[in-house]
């Protein structure tokens, strides 16, 4: 019987790893971050900026919702916050001249304050109108469409970030004493055109088991050029104790 038909068959699809001491564990990649944004308020959504598919950076517009009249909230607080300022300076200057009292010059500023707050809070509704990517990464799914309504913290996008990908895997205690946070490990991923052995570093290891008695570990790999896609199953050998 050739050594071909003696191996597992995860082993044929992805090729073994070369014999070395320690076992082999059966992993799933993970995307290292995943992300759903969602409206932040009830609206209409206007114009959609962004594809699924697409690359996006950390503070791209991905949407934009009807903002009309918190728009025009905005500009009447602008107007008002102008006038509360220059009534401040001529109440300053009428106070240091001892024309006015104190109490009124004090009241010239709490007035000030309060249009400051005021369009600070209109600004804040207008921004919220845009919707940002809270993060680099890829849309992966995009929910709504333009000209639909959306209610807050309704999903609208889910990214992932794949500059870096987990592999996850359920390993037996005993196999535990090579697999330390820090630890080195060679994985074999499936990839564009065939598998490719790369190497990764062990960034969890559960301190509670699951229901089967199995222990998670988790190993991060570098992907800087995404060739490596999560939902796919990988090989993880596990080197020897120390």
């Amino acid at each position: 019987m050739s050594l071909r038909l003696l191996l597992p068959a995860s082993m044929l699809i992805l090729g073994a790893l070369p014999a070395q001491a320690g076992a082999l564990l059966e992993g799933q990649v993970l995307p290292f971050r995943q992300v759903e944004v969602s409206a932040p308020v009830s609206s209409q959504i206007t114009e959609m900026r962004v594809k699924e598919g697409e690359a996006v950076k950390a503070g791209q517009a991905l949407a934009l919702l009807y903002g009309k009249l918190e728009e025009l909230e905005m500009q009447r607080a602008k107007a008002l916050l102008e006038r509360r300022e220059f009534e401040a300076k001529g109440a300053k200057r009428l106070y240091d001249s001892k024309v006015i009292p104190e109490a009124r010059a004090l009241e010239s500023r709490i007035d000030l304050e309060l249009a400051r707050l005021q369009y600070e809070t209109a600004a804040e509704q207008v921004r919220l109108r845009t919707i940002l990517a809270p993060m680099d990464g890829v849309v992966v799914t995009r929910y709504r469409d333009a000209g639909e309504a959306v209610s807050g913290a309704q999903p609208l996008f889910r990214l992932m970030d794949l500059s870096r990908v987990l592999i996850q895997c359920a390993a037996d205690p005993s196999s535990l004493a090579g697999l330390v946070p820090g630890r080195k490990v060679r994985v074999l991923v499936p990839e564009a055109g065939g598998a490719a052995r790369v190497e990764g570093e062990v960034v969890l290891v559960d301190p509670c088991a699951d229901a089967t008695g199995k222990i998670r570990i988790r190993i991060l790999v570098p992907n800087p050029e995404g060739r490596i896609r999560a939902g796919l199953k990988a090989q993880v050998q596990v080197p020897e104790g120390l």
